[in-house]
Protein backbone atom coordinates (compact mmCIF):
# COMPACT_ATOMS: atom_id res chain seq x y z
CA UNK A 1 0.00 0.00 0.00
CA UNK A 2 2.75 2.40 0.51
CA UNK A 3 4.54 1.61 -2.23
CA UNK A 4 1.41 2.61 -4.40
CA UNK A 5 1.18 5.54 -2.52
CA UNK A 6 4.40 6.48 -3.11
CA UNK A 7 4.49 5.85 -6.83
CA UNK A 8 0.89 8.05 -6.80
CA UNK A 9 3.06 10.60 -5.21
CA UNK A 10 5.67 10.41 -7.55
CA UNK A 11 3.57 10.65 -10.83
CA UNK A 12 1.41 13.57 -9.39
CA UNK A 13 4.51 15.79 -8.99
CA UNK A 14 5.93 14.66 -12.19
CA UNK A 15 2.92 15.86 -13.93
CA UNK A 16 2.43 19.25 -11.91
CA UNK A 17 6.21 20.10 -12.79
CA UNK A 18 5.25 19.17 -16.51
CA UNK A 19 2.07 21.60 -16.73
CA UNK A 20 3.92 23.99 -14.45
CA UNK A 21 6.65 24.48 -17.23
CA UNK A 22 4.61 24.70 -20.10
CA UNK A 23 1.50 27.03 -19.19
CA UNK A 24 5.14 29.35 -17.47
CA UNK A 25 6.21 29.39 -21.18
CA UNK A 26 3.00 30.54 -22.56
CA UNK A 27 1.07 32.48 -20.41
CA UNK A 28 3.36 34.25 -18.04
CA UNK A 29 5.59 35.99 -21.03
CA UNK A 30 3.87 38.85 -21.93
CA UNK A 31 4.29 41.34 -24.99
CA UNK A 32 3.27 44.18 -25.69
CA UNK A 33 1.63 43.97 -22.27
CA UNK A 34 -0.68 41.32 -23.21
CA UNK A 35 -0.49 37.76 -22.04
CA UNK A 36 1.07 35.43 -24.57
CA UNK A 37 -1.35 32.47 -25.40
CA UNK A 38 -0.94 29.00 -26.75
CA UNK A 39 -2.58 29.70 -29.69
CA UNK A 40 -0.23 32.77 -30.32
CA UNK A 41 2.57 30.84 -29.15
CA UNK A 42 2.15 28.34 -32.02
CA UNK A 43 1.82 30.96 -34.56
CA UNK A 44 4.44 33.11 -33.70
CA UNK A 45 6.53 29.92 -33.46
CA UNK A 46 5.59 28.33 -37.26
CA UNK A 47 5.67 31.84 -38.66
CA UNK A 48 9.29 32.09 -36.90
CA UNK A 49 10.12 28.75 -38.59
CA UNK A 50 8.94 29.02 -42.08
CA UNK A 51 9.63 32.74 -42.58
CA UNK A 52 13.14 32.70 -40.62
CA UNK A 53 14.38 29.54 -41.85
CA UNK A 54 13.84 31.07 -45.36
CA UNK A 55 17.11 32.74 -45.78
CA UNK A 56 18.70 31.25 -43.02
CA UNK A 57 18.60 28.54 -40.36
CA UNK A 58 15.78 29.51 -37.92
CA UNK A 59 18.37 29.46 -35.02
CA UNK A 60 16.89 28.34 -31.11
CA UNK A 61 15.88 31.44 -29.70
CA UNK A 62 17.79 31.10 -26.38
CA UNK A 63 21.10 31.08 -28.69
CA UNK A 64 20.74 34.82 -28.69
CA UNK A 65 20.47 37.02 -25.94
CA UNK A 66 17.81 39.87 -25.52
CA UNK A 67 19.77 42.30 -26.21
CA UNK A 68 20.95 40.74 -29.68
CA UNK A 69 17.02 40.06 -30.34
CA UNK A 70 16.33 43.80 -29.52
CA UNK A 71 19.04 44.49 -32.21
CA UNK A 72 18.29 41.99 -34.89
CA UNK A 73 13.98 41.15 -34.43
CA UNK A 74 12.50 44.42 -36.14
CA UNK A 75 15.19 44.87 -38.91
CA UNK A 76 14.06 41.48 -39.32
CA UNK A 77 10.54 41.46 -39.79
CA UNK A 78 10.06 44.78 -41.53
CA UNK A 79 12.88 44.77 -43.74
CA UNK A 80 14.34 41.11 -44.32
CA UNK A 81 10.86 38.96 -43.57
CA UNK A 82 8.61 41.87 -44.77
CA UNK A 83 5.95 40.28 -42.17
CA UNK A 84 2.65 42.11 -41.86
CA UNK A 85 2.08 43.83 -38.09
CA UNK A 86 -0.14 41.05 -37.12
CA UNK A 87 2.36 38.20 -37.99
CA UNK A 88 5.66 40.24 -36.39
CA UNK A 89 3.59 40.93 -33.15
CA UNK A 90 3.20 36.68 -33.29
CA UNK A 91 6.96 36.28 -34.16
CA UNK A 92 7.91 38.94 -31.20
CA UNK A 93 5.41 37.51 -28.92
CA UNK A 94 6.55 33.77 -29.55
CA UNK A 95 10.35 35.08 -29.20
CA UNK A 96 9.75 36.85 -25.74
CA UNK A 97 7.82 33.92 -24.40
CA UNK A 98 10.91 31.65 -25.36
CA UNK A 99 13.18 34.05 -23.65
CA UNK A 100 10.82 34.48 -20.68
CA UNK A 101 10.92 38.18 -20.85
CA UNK A 102 8.08 40.80 -21.31
CA UNK A 103 10.12 42.17 -24.78
CA UNK A 104 11.81 45.01 -24.94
Amino acid sequence: MKKNLFLAFLLLTALYACGVKSAQKTSEAKSSGEVVNSAEYTAGQTIYKEKCGKCHPAFPVKEKTVDRWNQVLQPMIKDKAKLNEADGKLVEAYVWAELGVAGK
